[in-house]
């Protein structure tokens, strides 16, 4: 056994050879396999992190330079649960308590890791991303992160910005006539203004170059001015801190224009100096801002800086940021190219995140025009942005200039712009001086028409505001539209105009009533100007089920200002610091033989309301209706009224009688036009009850009604053919039941006298109706489109506005 042994461990020297060159052979082979293997591995994790740095970061942080770029986690919000809320209020405090609870719990592990090793950085909500300034090793450790979605720059991106036509200064005396802008008129806001509805309670934000707020047409609508004092907490936010030799400089305590654009734009939105320079769409909303572009440049981060900012505002310099303060619209006139390096998901996020909110985003088409699919930058892009093409002032005809759809460059084919206004040769405010005004054309001066529009909707269609969905259909349906077929398919809606040039008019009116052939329509009108005050016409009464006297009256005289809507009289009750439950009356009316009834009523209040919360009333009035005679009566909802309807909600806490309830609150700012659909009672008869309710907390100036309408169809007997709704060419409603549209540019109301009708009670024996609200069909359609004519305002001189039928295709 040992020989074998010993012969085994003493072999011959070929076979040494031999055996020395397999062992090597194969060690080497082992380590080439596991080498190999490594080397797959290590590929396959390099490939798997570096697809989350976008290009422009890799082209940025090569050969040891730094760059600033996004680290967008993994873990985004949700924010599907805020269309379940109606309220603006409600909508904005979900989305920013999600946001910022997920911004919270999963960015502390990078937030720690930055902050060991000195890096700069910033931290967003709005987004769940974080702003890093680093080179590639940082990138690189950051990509690797199981908590990380992507890494994406911050490229500066120049925005061409359209460049004054001229500039000059408005003359220092009152112009007479007061002179509203081409643009303007040409939309029919002055109509609507004449209506009553001028955008107050509404607050449109501008994201541009800054604003200068001194300006004498930007001044009165700011919201950090009350008129003696500045504040600008909340209301302006400058994204500017690194800017070179700015005129502005750099975190601007106060609203400050670096360029001009700004304050044209958010001038077409609301602005007016009160001398006769009328150059905005809804001179009574405000406005508040953000810089979010050094002299034209811009980059992601200040856009979503911004953009942050307005769906919670905190006050210069930094602190907790309100909801309740964010503004109801933002104009943009701003790009963001991805072919420079910017990242269409990011803004798209943040852009979706102000719509959860119910913050209306628009924004411009761009000017890259006239050939198809030039929409191609964000936020112009998006669903969720409510994009505007730029016409030819005074004309239906597309500006040249005025980017196209569709939308390829995300692969969605999306019909682009949604709708069209004016864009060529605006006047606007401008930068220069207090006085100074500028003309410039682009689709940036059509997107603040749009901005103004949408302010004039929500004050005129209250239960619309922060609906997003309804509210743009509200103003598809209300456009004019323009049948072009270059791009596409010619529509409605078609990639050249969307769904036509606004009409603000058209989309606030109700379709005018329509009565069967045969029947007639009747009216009954009570203007309160056949008494001596304070006594009320016959069969009126006044009533206080809680609180002293006084008791509703007739007024010629005293707050709110003006005292009638058609002089000298009009019912008045005052708001009084003790709680109170006050009440008006009317005289008994039916519909007997009747089908189809309307009110229509003019009314003005300054009721106690929350300086804080827009949605909150303190002191507040409502309808109601009895169908039994004034037996008993019912609260009109919020789904009854076709305009000038319902503007905030009581509060609760505060022993109101009619706590909780939704009702007209805050200032009116003078007589607003309230339409709403009745039911058509028959016997015993129907009384409507204007009633007002207070609490402890504090007084106001009032309310006050007049020029009561009620108007509907009569018929004998069996109607000659069915009823039908098919709307007649013409916004201007019957002598009986509303205003007239001035056909002159003015922005002062004017109503048509009605004659007064005398009522006596009904004694038909008839079956007693119970009161169910049902909405008559009106402007306010689905977004599905028709070939029915719509009501087209009254014509102006130089205007000839076209009816809704689709016209012809019409080339570029």
């Amino acid at each position: 056994m040992i020989s074998d042994a010993k012969r085994t461990c003493t072999p011959s020297r070929l076979r040494t050879v031999l055996c020395l060159f397999l062992c090597v052979a194969a060690c080497l082979a082992a380590e080439c396999a596991i080498s190999s293997s490594g080397a797959t591995g290590q590929r396959t994790a390099n490939a798997a992190f570096h697809s989350k740095i976008a290009p422009w970061v890799i082209e940025h942080t090569a050969n040891g330079q730094q760059a600033e770029f996004f680290v967008v986690l993994a873990d985004q919000a949700h924010l599907n649960g805020a269309a379940t809320l109606a309220t603006k209020a409600g909508k904005g405090r979900y989305v920013y308590n999600k946001l910022l609870s997920k911004a919270n719990s999963t960015q502390g592990p990078i937030l720690q890791w930055l902050r060991e090793r000195g890096i700069e950085h910033r931290s967003f909500y709005i987004v769940n991303a974080i702003l890093v300034k680093g080179g590639r090793e940082i990138a690189d450790a950051l990509a690797v992160r199981t908590d990380v979605a992507r890494l994406e720059g911050n490229p500066v991106i120049h925005n061409p910005l359209p460049q004054p036509d001229a500039v000059s200064e408005a003359p220092p005396q009152p112009r007479q006539p007061a002179t509203i802008e081409p643009g303007i008129q040409y939309t029919h806001a002055p109509d609507v203004w004449a209506l009553g509805f001028r955008g107050q309670g509404i607050t449109v934000a501008g994201a541009d170059t800054g604003q200068r707020w001194t300006h004498n047409a930007l001044k009165p609508q700011y919201r950090g001015w009350d008129g003696q004092n500045a504040d600008h907490d909340y209301n302006w936010h400058d994204s500017i801190h690194d800017s070179t030799g700015n005129p502005c400089g750099n975190d601007s305590p106060f609203p400050c224009d670096d360029n001009g654009h700004g304050t044209h734009t958010i001038g077409t939105a609301i602005g007016d100096d009160g001398m006769g320079n009328q150059i905005g769409m809804a001179p009574g909303a405000k406005w508040i801002g953000c810089r979010n572009m050094d002299q034209g440049n811009g980059t992601p981060a200040r856009y979503i800086e911004c953009m942050e900012w307005f769906l919670a505002p905190y006050p210069i310099g930094g602190g907790q940021g309100d909801p309740l303060r964010a503004p109801d619209i933002t104009s943009n006139s701003w790009v963001c190219p991805p072919s420079e390096g910017c990242s269409a998901d990011t803004l798209q996020t943040a852009v979706e995140a102000q719509a959860a909110a119910g913050i209306m985003m628009v924004a411009g088409a761009g000017n890259d025009g006239p050939n198809c699919s030039t929409i191609f930058y964000p936020p112009a892009i998006y669903a969720a942005s409510y994009t505007v093409g730029a016409l030819q002032t005074g004309t239906d005809n597309i500006a040249s200039f005025s980017s196209r759809g569709p939308v390829t460059i995300d692969g969605s084919n999306r019909i682009k712009p949604d709708i069209t206004a004016p864009g060529t040769g605006t006047r606007s405010s401008y930068n220069t001086s207090d006085n100074a005004y500028a003309v410039l054309s682009g689709t940036s001066m059509a997107t603040p028409h749009i901005a103004g529009a949408m302010a004039l909707l929500w004050c005129a269609q209250p239960q619309l505001r922060h609906n997003i969905s309804s509210s743009r259909t509200a103003m598809d349906n209300g456009a004019h539209f323009l049948a072009y077929k270059d791009c596409g398919t010619p529509g409605p809606p078609n990639n050249t105009s969307g769904w036509g040039r606004v009409d603000i008019l058209a989309a606030i009116s109700p379709a005018p009533i329509q009565c069967p052939l045969c029947w007639s329509l009747q009216g009954i009108t009570e203007n309160f100007d056949n008494v001596t005050p304070p006594a009320l016409p016959p069969d009126w009464i006044a009533t206080n089920a809680q609180g002293p006297p006084p008791l509703w009256v007739t007024s010629n005289s005293g707050v709110p200002m003006p005292p009638a809507d058609t002089p000298p009289n009009a019912a008045y009750i005052d708001d009084p610091a003790v709680v109170s439950d006050k009440r008006l009356v009317s005289l008994e009316f039916n519909f007997f033989e009747g089908a189809y009834p309307r009110l229509t009523f003019r009314q003005n209040f300054n009721l106690e309301a929350s300086s804080e919360d827009p949605n909150l009333g303190f002191d507040g009035g409502v309808l109601e209706l009895s169908t039994d005679n004034g037996n008993t009566f019912q609260y009109i909802p919020p789904s009854a009224f076709l305009m000038g309807g319902y503007n905030r909600t009581i509060a609760t806490d505060r022993g109101n009688p009619i706590a909780g309830l939704q009702a007209w609150s805050g200032n009116s700012e003078g007589f607003i036009t309230t339409v709403v659909s009745l039911p058509a009672i028959q016997s015993p008869g129907g009384r409507l009850r204007w009633r007002m309710g207070s609490d402890t907390s504090g007084s106001n100036e009032g309310w006050r009604v007049d020029t009561v309408n009620i108007t509907y169809c009569h018929g004998m007997g069996t109607p000659c053919a069915s009823p039908t709704f098919t709307p007649t060419p013409t916004a201007t409603a019957t002598a009986t039941s509303t205003i007239t549209p001035s056909a002159t540019p003015t922005a002062t109301a004017t109503v048509t006298p009605t004659p007064t009708a005398t009522l006596t009670p009904n004694t038909t024996p008839t079956a007693t109706a119970t009161a169910t609200f049902t909405t008559t069909p009106s402007a306010t359609a689905t977004a599905t489109p028709t070939a029915t004519a719509r009501p087209t305002p009254t014509a102006r001189p130089g205007i000839t506005p076209r009816g809704r039928p689709t016209p012809p295709p019409r080339a570029a």
